[in-house]
C-alpha cells in the first residue's frame, strides 16, 4: 500500500504539482544555503539551517506546530491537540534546546503530558534553526541546538505603496467542526509602525483515520500580538510586542496519551511574551547594538475538584525575566559579536491535596564572544566562546552553583562558485535543566547531593551545492552526546543525573526551483539512545526514537491566472527495537500521509488580496501517530493524528 502511494504521489508530481517559493524564486533559492539571511540581524552560519522561511508558512498555511514543521523531518512533532503537542530537533527533548520567540527564551517544562509551547503560525515570519552547533550569542542552555521564532512586523504585512491596511481571514475544518476566524490591522508611518492581530479557533474533537472520535482534542484557541515600533532616520530601532495566547479546554487526564482511564479534567494554557528590543538598521563598524528584555510566562491551569486524589489536579505557572545587550564590530576579516544577557525563571505549583504549594528558582548570567570572518574569499569561520554561572534554588531548599565554559567552531570552504563543504563543533553548557513541575504536584521531592549540571558535545559537518540553474542540495552528518542529563529516581522521590543521551544520524536535502515552481525531497535518520539502549517513549524530556523520516513537497504556480497546486507527504519507517518491547512497548508503526492544496489569489484589479484556498490533508485517511507521539502498550492507546480532512479558507489583505 505504501508503494502504490508514494507511485501515485510521484506520477501526480510528475505534472507541474506543486508551488513556487511564492513569486521570488530568484530570492529564495539565495535564502537556502548560502546568502546571509536576517533573522534578529545576525549573519547564518556555517552549520545553521533555516527550516522555515516567509514564504514556506505562507504557501503551507499551517495552523499548529505539527504543520509548521511538517516539511523538515529533522523536527518531529507528536500529534493530538494543541495542549499536547511537543516538538523534537534530531529526536532531542525541546526542553534541552535553546529555544526563542523574538529572543525571549521559552522555559516552559510545565508536564510531560502537554505541551510545552503553543504559538500561532500566522504570526511567524520565520524559523531559524541551529541543529546541534549553536553560536555562543544564541544564549544559554543549547545543549542540542537552537530553535529562533520571529514573528511578523508591519512592514512586513503593508502592501507596496501603502502605509496602513489590514486582513480578514477565516476557515472551517470538515473534520472537526472546527472555524477560524482572524482579524489585523497595520500602518507605517513617519517611522512610527503599530500592528495587532487577533485570531479565535473553536471546534470539536477530531476524527482519526479509522473514523474514531479522538476525546479531548476540540480546539478552543484564542491569541493575539501587538506591536508598536519607531525608527529614527539614523536607523535606531525601538521595539515592543505583546504575544497572548491560551488554550482551553476538556482533556484527558493525560492529554498526551490515548485511552488509559476515562478521566477528564479542564485546562487553561496560557502564555505571554513581552519584549523590548533596541537595533540599529544602519550600523556603523563600531556601532551596531542589540539590547534586548523580555518577560515570559507559561501557565497551565489543572482545578481540582475532579476525582480525590493527587493524580493532576494543580495550578503552575513559570515566569522568566531575561535580556542581553551586545554590539557588533565590523572590520576588514568579519566581525565580532560581544555581549552579556541573563535569564530568571521561577516556577510555582498550587498543590491541591498538600499542606502547602512548592517553588523552584534558576537564574543564569554569560557573557559570549563570537566572530564570523572571511579571512580568504572561498572560506567562512565562525567561532566564539559562552561562559556561564547558574544558581539553581531547588524544591527542597537547596541551593546548587555551577559555572562552565560553551567553545564553538565551525567553518565552510566553498571549492567552487556553488559547492562547498562544512563542519562545525561546540561543548555546551547547560546547567540544571528546569524542573518538570508539575511532578511536584503528587509528591515531594528531594535532590541529589552529586547532582551535576548538563554538557554536550555537538557535532554536524556536511556538503552543500547552492542554486546550481535552480538545484540545490545538503548532505549532513549530526552527532550529539549529551552527559549527565537530568532524571528521577521515581521510587525514592529523588532528582539526579541520568544515563547518556545520544542523537547522530543524516540530513539530506534536494531542490529544485523553476520560475514558477519547485519540487523538494528531504530526509532524516536520527538514532537517539539512552544510555545502552534505543530512547524510549518514557523517557521524558530527553529524547524520542524517530528513525528514518522523508518529506515530500512541490507546487506549480499559473502566474497569469493566479492558481497555485500543491501537494506534499511524509512517509516515517517503523521502528523495532528489542528494548521496546522489553518496557512493554509495541513497535512503533510506519506511516504514509498524503496532502494537497488548491490556492487562487485572482488576478484583476478589483479583487486584488483576495486568496481562496482549499487544503485536503491526510488523502487516503491513513490511521497513524505522528513520530513523536507516546507509543502503544497493553494499557496505553496511542493519540492517533487526524483522518482525512478539508480546510477550506478565505483571505482578504487591504
Amino acid at each position: 500500500m505504501v508503494k502504490f502511494k508514494f507511485s501515485l504521489l510521484c506520477s501526480a508530481m510528475s505534472l507541474p504539482l506543486l508551488l513556487l517559493c511564492q513569486a521570488q524564486p530568484a530570492m529564495a533559492q539565495e535564502a537556502i544555503p548560502l546568502d546571509p539571511i536576517t533573522v534578529e540581524g545576525a549573519k547564518k552560519d556555517p552549520t545553521s539551517d533555516v527550516v522555515v522561511k516567509a514564504e514556506e508558512i505562507e504557501r503551507e498555511n499551517p495552523r499548529d506546530l505539527k504543520q509548521l514543521f511538517e516539511s523538515d523531518p529533522a523536527i518531529a512533532v507528536a500529534g493530538g491537540s494543541t495542549a499536547s503537542q511537543k516538538f523534537y530537533l534530531h529526536g532531542i527533548d525541546q526542553n534541552k534546546l535553546n529555544v526563542q520567540i523574538d529572543g525571549a527564551q521559552q522555559k516552559s517544562n510545565v508536564w510531560h503530558h502537554n505541551g510545552n509551547l503553543i504559538i500561532n503560525p500566522l504570526f511567524l515570519k520565520a524559523v531559524r534553526v541551529d541543529s546541534a552547533v549553536s553560536p555562543a550569542d544564541a544564549g544559554p542552555g543549547a545543549l542540542g541546538g537552537t530553535v529562533k521564532f520571529e514573528t511578523k512586523d508591519a512592514i512586513d504585512l503593508v502592501l507596496p505603496g501603502r502605509t496602513y491596511g489590514g486582513f480578514l481571514s477565516t476557515g472551517f475544518d470538515t473534520n472537526s467542526r472546527t472555524t477560524n476566524a482572524t482579524g489585523a490591522g497595520y500602518a507605517v508611518h513617519n517611522g512610527f509602525e503599530v500592528l495587532g492581530i487577533l485570531s479565535k479557533e473553536e471546534g470539536q474533537d477530531y476524527r482519526n483515520g479509522a473514523g474514531k472520535e479522538e476525546l479531548g482534542t476540540a480546539a478552543d484557541l484564542v491569541s493575539g500580538l501587538g506591536k508598536l515600533a519607531y525608527e529614527s532616520p539614523e536607523g535606531h530601532r525601538f521595539q515592543v510586542s505583546q504575544e497572548y495566547i491560551r488554550d482551553e479546554g476538556f482533556r484527558r487526564l493525560r492529554p498526551n496519551l490515548g485511552f488509559v482511564n476515562p478521566l477528564f479534567n479542564y485546562n487553561e494554557a496560557r502564555r505571554f511574551t513581552t519584549t523590548f528590543r533596541y537595533l540599529m538598521t544602519k550600523p556603523t563598524d563600531y556601532y551596531n547594538p542589540e539590547v534586548l528584555f523580555y518577560y515570559n510566562q507559561n501557565d497551565l491551569e489543572r482545578p481540582g475538584g475532579y476525582y480525590e486524589r493527587p493524580s493532576g489536579d494543580f495550578n503552575s505557572s513559570t515566569k522568566s525575566i531575561g535580556g542581553k545587550v551586545q554590539n557588533t564590530f565590523g572590520f576588514g576579516l568579519g566581525s565580532l559579536t560581544a555581549g552579556i544577557d541573563f535569564v530568571n525563571t521561577r516556577a510555582f505549583v498550587e498543590r491541591f491535596y498538600f499542606p502547602d504549594d512548592v517553588r523552584e528558582e534558576s537564574t543564569n548570567v554569560g557573557a559570549h564572544l563570537q566572530a564570523r570572518l572571511e579571512p580568504i574569499e572561498p572560506l567562512r569561520i565562525s567561532t566564539g566562546l559562552r561562559v556561564d554561572h547558574q544558581w539553581y534554588k531547588s524544591v527542597d531548599g537547596r541551593t546548587f552553583q555551577n559555572s562552565g565554559l560553551s567553545p564553538n567552531l565551525s567553518a565552510e570552504y566553498f571549492l567552487t562558485d556553488h559547492v562547498s563543504v562544512f563542519g562545525g563543533y561546540s561543548y555546551n553548557f547547560g546547567g540544571i535543566e528546569l524542573a518538570e513541575t508539575a511532578l511536584f504536584h503528587a509528591r515531594n521531592y528531594t535532590y541529589a547531593a552529586d547532582l551535576e549540571p548538563t554538557t554536550a558535545h555537538n557535532f554536524r559537518s556536511g556538503v552543500r551545492l547552492a542554486a546550481y540553474h535552480g538545484l540545490s542540495a545538503e548532505a549532513a552528518y549530526f552527532h550529539t552526546l549529551m552527559l549527565d542529563p537530568v532524571a528521577y529516581d521515581f521510587a525514592n522521590a529523588v532528582r539526579i543525573n541520568g544515563d547518556n543521551l545520544r542523537s547522530q544520524g543524516v540530513d539530506l536535502v534536494l531542490r529544485y526551483d523553476w520560475e514558477n515552481a519547485f519540487l523538494s525531497a528531504k530526509y532524516t535518520h536520527a538514532d537517539i539512545r539512552y544510555g545502552n539502549r534505543i530512547a524510549l517513549p518514557s523517557d521524558y524530556n530527553n529524547g524520542i526514537a524517530v528513525g528514518d523520516i522523508f518529506a515530500l513537497s512541490g507546487a506549480y504556480t499559473w502566474q497569469e491566472y493566479g492558481l497555485t497546486l500543491g501537494a506534499s507527504a511524509e512517509f516515517a519507517l517503523e521502528v523495532d527495537d528489542p528494548a521496546l518491547r522489553a518496557a512493554g512497548f509495541y513497535p512503533i508503526n510506519g506511516y504514509s500521509v498524503f496532502n494537497a492544496f488548491a490556492e487562487w489569489k485572482p488576478t484583476q484589479h478589483v479583487f486584488q488580496g483576495l486568496t481562496l484556498r482549499a487544503d485536503v490533508r491526510n488523502i487516503f485517511d491513513e490511521e497513524y501517530c505522528s513520530r513523536g507521539t507516546y507509543a502503544q502498550t497493553e494499557t496505553v492507546t496511542p493519540v492517533y493524528s487526524p483522518g482525512r480532512s478539508f480546510y477550506l479558507s478565505a483571505s482578504l489583505k487591504f
